[in-house]
């Protein structure tokens, strides 16, 4: 070798190495479902973060991929795999949530069957579901169900009008798809009626709408609807043939529930204040 062949060897081996970009591997199965690009990995991915174009959803690491599907009519992405060791159907819909978590998917409600080879979890990012569904096998491989589901609310009423903490909305929704925030009250209508007028007077927020309602129909739907926001009935203040208000409780703190059956225009009304 002569001399500025060894000249630039020592400069090359005294040259700083170049920093090398990590890389995300090819997805087994990829696609767009409502605008939303996802795909499914062989395990173990970590560097996740809210914002990707692409959402990332893997197996566990050190697993064996068995395989995967996607079934539109469903709008399902499906992984199974092979745990090397025990690993129960609540754990495996943990990472899974975590993973979905660390995306910027917010957990709205989750469940795990008593015989614990099955588990489920919905999660909310903006109009954005995802349910999860977990199923272990008698020869313990794992299903992991990811299902797109539409998450737009239906369209807000007394916005600016009403304080942010009570969320009027013209149509009914599910409590176990909204984001959970404290003190957050829920105020809607008890099925996709017409909607008279809305409005929010002296702390009150009441909807008139048409529809031939019992009193006791609105009772049927209004009453379990509180307690699923964490109210307590605590007194029936007033009783009669069309109008009743209960007193409702939550957090220390006291509203009155009004419901009013049809009237002779099929036009019925619920109010809800302190």
């Amino acid at each position: 070798m002569n001399q500025k062949a060894l000249v630039f060897a020592a400069l090359l081996a005294c040259a700083p190495l170049p920093a090398v970009a990590q890389t995300t591997p090819a997805p087994l199965l990829s696609g767009t479902t409502d605008t939303l690009p996802w795909g499914l990995y062989a395990g173990g991915l970590t560097d996740l973060q809210a914002g990707d174009n692409r959402l990332r959803l893997s197996a566990p690491a050190g697993v064996r991929v068995l395989g995967t599907r996607y079934d539109d009519g469903s709008r399902t992405a499906l992984l199974t795999y092979r745990p090397t060791s025990g690993l129960s159907a609540q754990n495996a819909l943990a990472f899974a949530t975590e993973q979905l978590q660390r995306q910027g998917f917010e957990l709205t409600y989750r469940v795990i069957y008593p015989d614990e080879a099955r588990a489920r979890a919905l999660l909310r990012r903006m109009d954005r579901l995802i349910e999860v569904q977990v199923l272990k096998g008698a020869t313990g491989a794992i299903q992991a169900l990811y299902q797109f589901r539409g998450g737009a609310l239906p369209g807000r009423l007394l916005v600016g009008e009403a304080p942010d903490n009570l969320r009027v909305y013209a149509e009914p929704i599910d409590l176990k798809t909204v984001q959970i925030v404290p003190g957050r009250i829920f105020l809607t209508p008890p099925g996709n009626v017409l909607i008279d007028s809305a409005s929010y007077r002296d702390r009150e927020a009441s909807l008139l709408f048409y529809g031939m309602y019992t009193l006791q129909e609105l009772e049927d739907y209004y009453l379990p609807f509180f307690q699923a926001q964490g109210f307590v009935e605590t007194v029936e203040r007033d009783s009669g043939e069309l109008s009743r208000t209960y007193q409702l409780a939550r957090s220390g703190q006291t509203y009155r529930l009004t419901l009013t059956a049809s009237d002779a225009t099929s036009r019925s009304r619920v109010t809800l204040g302190p």
